[in-house]
């Protein structure tokens, strides 16, 4: 309303002309829809876990409509960092989103795993270790998040694309 009331008196003489006015000065605040090289941006940090990498990808597929389930899993493979997962994947690379999720997953498990183990089990692997090797040298290895395991093994595939899913969503709100 304040843009409104700063128009110089009898400046507009059309409604036209108001329209134009209005979205000149408000185009700023269009949001334009993002583009598939928008997730090629969306890059696994440093210390970032698998699951959350995914999930902030996931997440950023929603923003862009209709892009290819083979282009998602070619981008999403390229933004890994250097890891086990990363290596296994490049071994045989994967032809959809959905093939990488369900990988992602089975490795994403075995990490899970692996972090709740008891720590004495551990503790007596790496003496019993130690006894027979000579001590490795040290690869700075990242701290793990102790999270719940999340469900997503099971999952039906989605019969409509999600863009469309977005949009019903949205009008919904």
């Amino acid at each position: 309303m304040a843009w409104f009331n700063q128009l110089p008196p009898r400046t507009v003489e059309a409604f036209e002309q108001l329209s134009q006015r209005f979205l000149h000065h408000f185009a700023i605040n269009k949001r334009y829809p993002k583009t598939a090289s928008y997730l090629c941006t969306i890059v696994q940090r440093e210390h970032e876990g698998l699951r959350e990498y995914v999930q902030r990808f996931s997440e950023a597929v929603l923003e862009v409509p209709h892009v290819d389930s083979g282009l998602l899993a070619s981008i999403m493979q390229q933004n890994l960092r250097s890891s086990k997962f990363e290596e296994l994947i490049s071994d045989k690379p994967t032809a959809t989103q959905d093939e990488f999720l369900a990988r992602a997953e089975k490795y994403i498990r075995i990490e899970e795993i692996a972090d709740t183990r008891p720590m004495t089990l551990m503790k007596r692997r790496s003496t019993e270790e130690e006894e027979v090797m000579p001590p490795k040298v040290e690869r700075g290895r990242r701290e793990r998040k102790h999270m719940p395991p999340n469900n997503l093994a099971h999952y039906m595939p989605l019969s409509v694309p999600r863009a469309e899913i977005l949009a019903i969503a949205k009008h919904k709100v």
